[in-house]
């Protein structure tokens, strides 16, 4: 998960690997002698394979091991604000904006990024970016590559996925 996570464009890998490695944490004990001594310890481990996943891919996903992080620890504040963070990201009420301003975030994002049809689908669209750009340069200017791959991914789909380079103009990006 960490060799996916720090590779340019892999990252969307550990979505699966995510999905089964929580199942077979869900199958264990609370605690589990010599591998996590307390609750607390099992809620550490859920939260180091979330920390190589990028939870706005899989927000629904990531809100049921943060629910399960928050059960195994409750007194985990610095989890309980990343689940409030998820659950307002998915919250159609609350506005792009509005949602970039009370959680800090500094770049718009296309609000389809939001939905469920998007989180099933990214793994898919991922898989098939990392195919079709595997002998293309990670170097500058890659994500202009990669975002015109996704959105022609997205668009075979049906969804009309903008960049964040469309989503924020005047922004540069490499």
């Amino acid at each position: 998960m960490v060799e996916n996570y720090s590779t340019m464009g892999e990252s969307w890998k550990n979505l699966t690997l995510g999905r089964e490695a929580f199942n077979l944490m869900l199958s264990l004990p609370d605690t589990f002698p010599g591998e996590y001594d307390t609750p607390a310890d099992k809620a550490d481990l859920l939260g180091q394979m979330l920390d190589r996943i990028i939870e706005t891919e899989a927000p629904r996903f990531c809100i049921s091991v943060r629910e399960e992080m928050q059960r195994l620890n409750p007194s985990d504040s610095e989890n309980e604000h990343s689940l409030a963070m998820l659950h307002d990201y998915i919250n159609p009420a609350i506005s792009m904006e509005d949602f970039c301003k009370c959680h800090r975030r500094h770049l718009k994002f296309d609000p389809v990024e939001r939905t469920e049809e998007y989180e099933k689908l990214i793994p898919y669209v991922e898989s098939e970016i990392s195919k079709e750009l595997k002998d293309h340069p990670r170097g500058m200017g890659f994500c202009f590559a990669y975002w015109s791959a996704k959105r022609a991914a997205f668009a075979r789909r049906g969804i009309d996925w903008k960049s964040p380079a469309f989503m924020n103009p005047g922004v540069m990006f490499d």
